[in-house]
């Protein structure tokens, strides 16, 4: 398939080297700044034309796929105006940043012929997958997700559009926390209600987000999801996923480690080619699949509405305030 690539910035290389090892082609680029995405497109030793504007790009190269790497206010209408085109649409995490925008690519997905997915790469690590079959064979009493990266003034001074509640659309939890936040109800189950406190901790005049968060979400059943999440920490500390079963084991999990009873099961190494190790390892597999999915004529298991419980949790914890929400159906 010709594929092109919207968005030149550091995730952008990882879809790169996926699109490769999926064996599609890479057929154009874009980026708002035009000599950057030439930039990028000599790193990576790409022989395409160069866009600065997508929607040009879509009208003129008509590719089979996109995948959409930009600032996540954009990511909605790139998507929408892509899938009304009957492009296949692979977009980077989050989604969307509103629930109207939800509803938008929701429907738009549901009308064009062509496929949309979302890159929630780290469903495709081989230990929390093991930890997800785990949690079926043995059922869950409770789970809890951290996560404590450190993110400075610096990193926010890197994008105009981070840290401000119009363009990234919240702080930690839409960015950062978003995935294990993820993993946790695809695990579990995908809550009714949630209490959550929000805060900003280190970085008060620099960014307008949350930089630390806390939530108890309430599942139909009775059960209890615990979370925590900040950008204020030290160092950077592995993304994690607990579970009390209910014959009481204890199960743990990151990107590289999968414990049960304190005792390790299974120990993966991230490849640092496939970029940041926080990103892990899953892209590689999902963009295979994504591709899979198109050419068996099968849906991708991670369309708008799979990617969008996980917007759903987020926006219930940003409209909390410290009281018990509704999860948005």
């Amino acid at each position: 398939m010709r594929v092109s690539i919207i968005g030149c910035g550091a995730i952008a290389g990882t879809h790169v080297a996926a699109v490769r090892a999926a064996g599609q082609e890479i057929c154009a680029l874009c980026d708002i700044d035009r000599e950057k995405a030439g930039q990028f497109a000599q790193r990576f030793g790409i022989d395409a034309p160069v866009y600065a504007d997508y929607a040009e790009l879509l009208e003129r190269e008509r590719p089979d796929a996109v995948h959409i790497c930009t600032p996540h206010h954009l990511h909605a209408e790139m998507c929408c105006l892509a899938l009304r085109k009957n492009i296949h649409v692979l977009c980077e995490k989050p989604l969307c940043i509103t629930l109207g925008e939800l509803d938008e690519v929701t429907r738009a997905a549901r009308e064009s012929r062509a496929t949309l997915g979302v890159c929630l790469q780290n469903r495709y690590e081989p230990n929390l997958l093991r930890l997800r079959g785990l949690a079926a064979e043995h059922g869950v009493n409770a789970g809890m997700g951290i996560v404590a990266w450190k993110r400075d003034e610096a990193y926010y001074r890197s994008g105009e559009w981070r840290g401000r509640k119009a363009t990234e659309g919240g702080g930690v939890m839409i960015n950062q926390a978003l995935h294990t936040l993820d993993l946790l109800q695809w695990i579990c189950g995908m809550p009714s209600h949630v209490t959550a406190h929000l805060g900003n901790d280190h970085l008060s005049g620099v960014i307008e987000v949350e930089d630390t968060a806390t939530a108890l979400f309430e599942l139909p059943g009775g059960g209890k999801l615990s979370f925590f999440a900040t950008t204020a920490a030290g160092a950077d500390f592995p993304a994690q996923v607990q579970l009390v079963t209910a014959d009481k084991r204890i199960l743990y999990a990151d990107s590289s480690l999968l414990a049960e009873q304190g005792r390790l099961v299974a120990r993966q190494l991230n490849d640092p080619a496939a970029g940041k190790r926080v990103w892990g390892t899953g892209h590689r597999e999902l963009v295979a699949d994504f591709y899979r999915c198109i050419g068996a004529e099968r849906p991708f298991p991670i369309g708008a509405e799979e990617a969008g419980k996980v917007i759903r949790l987020i926006l219930a914890m940003y409209a909390s305030n410290g009281h018990r929400v509704a999860v948005p159906e």
